[in-house]
């Protein structure tokens, strides 16, 4: 049986991060012949209970979005100390932090995967920086982008999420009450954006979309952002301020945390998610796959990676790719999908396809085990 040592933020609920949600399932789906170690806050029960995977409490708790140095210090040090077959880092790349982490692991040599959940800030000499046998991508994008700047070892494995049963069917009473708690109408159309206010101008783009669509459609447009630090909120004053005429009239609603995402995504007819640019994102949204799952057809801008969620042709793979910062042509297409339930439940049905065959947590998470095995 292999030991790995899974580096990467507290795995803890609430499970609304991409980078947690994915190290919690490449432990619990990467497990024939592989115990996982995770690194969770003190107290946590997160895997209490899961088969093959080993709970070690470093962290002081939850932790932030971008976790603080004292606990990046308890991570390298427990790093140091652990005793394991195969390390897989779980953090974005880093000149600063991946020396500190190869000069961590001088002290207790061992094979090294390191997965980049999303795009480096830079390209520029991570060749030299990046010291893993086997470095893993999320898109394909990524991948080429690293073996052109000189990364060896470059392996592609997508993105991944477990895939439930979709709940419109499977269980509409809870989507119904997920409605009713943030008081939105189910019998109303409802357009989702999952994103953030930060990073890119997505929420720009959206926004601008929503001025021109409000008018001439009885949709709600919903803001579905979660503060991850202070500018988000002077952000979120300026969208609210901006839309406060559509906000009267009900049509637009701004909401932080949720307690039920997967309902919510669900109850949307429509996902938009128009970054025109994936820093500081996972190269491949897993709310989008989430959404697609949940047979919720998407939009998004057609910028690399994230045009990868739904490659050509898009609607046969559950959405629409639409030019980035264009706020008309997304109105555009939110439009035609409005005005056509039959093709949002066709797209919505290629949707889940697609995720099932290619991005499916239970298989998908699965090619790491041959990794490890290639390594130790």
């Amino acid at each position: 049986m292999q030991r790995v040592l899974l580096v990467s933020k507290p795995l803890s609920p609430p499970w609304n991060d991409s980078g947690k949600n994915w190290a919690r399932d490449v432990a619990c789906y990467a497990s024939a012949g592989v115990v996982h170690h995770v690194m969770v806050p003190r107290g946590s029960t997160a895997f209490h209970g899961v088969s093959n995977v080993v709970p070690e409490a470093i962290y002081r708790g939850e932790g932030a979005f971008a976790p603080a140095a004292l606990e990046k210090s308890r991570t390298l040090l427990h790093l140091m100390r652990r005793t394991c077959d195969v390390v897989h880092l779980c953090f974005a790349p880093n000149p600063r932090t991946n020396q500190i982490a190869r000069a961590a692991m001088r002290w207790r040599p061992r094979p090294v995967v390191h997965t980049v959940l999303s795009v480096p800030a830079s390209f520029e000499g991570i060749g030299s920086w990046l010291f893993a046998e086997r470095v893993v991508a999320v898109s394909a994008d990524t991948a080429s982008r690293l073996e052109a700047a000189g990364v060896r070892g470059v392996r592609h494995i997508p993105a991944a999420i477990p895939i439930p049963a979709p709940l419109r069917r499977a269980d509409p009473a809870r989507v119904q009450r997920a409605a009713k708690a943030l008081g939105l109408d189910p019998a109303r159309p409802v357009v989702l954006f999952p994103g953030d206010y930060e990073f890119s101008q997505a929420a720009d783009t959206f926004a601008a979309a929503v001025e021109r669509l409000a008018g001439a459609s009885d949709a709600c447009f919903v803001f579905a952002c979660r503060i991850k630090q202070r500018a988000s909120l002077a952000r979120e004053v300026h969208f609210r301020h901006l839309l406060a005429p559509q906000a009267r009239r009900g049509q637009v609603r701004f909401l932080r945390q949720l307690d039920d995402m997967t309902a919510v995504l669900a109850l949307a007819d429509v996902a938009v998610l128009p970054a025109e640019r994936s820093y500081a994102k996972m190269d491949l949204p897993l709310v989008l796959l989430e959404a697609l799952a949940q047979e919720t057809p998407v939009i998004l801008a057609d910028v690399a990676p994230q045009r990868e969620v739904l490659p050509e042709p898009a609607e046969a793979h559950g959405g629409l790719r639409v030019p980035p910062l264009d706020p008309a042509a997304l109105a555009d297409a939110v439009g035609e999908l409005l005005r056509d339930p039959a093709r949002r439940r066709r797209m919505g049905e290629a949707g889940r396809h697609h995720v099932i065959a290619n991005h499916d947590a239970a298989t998908v998470c699965a090619r790491y085990i041959k990794i490890y095995q290639e390594i130790s």
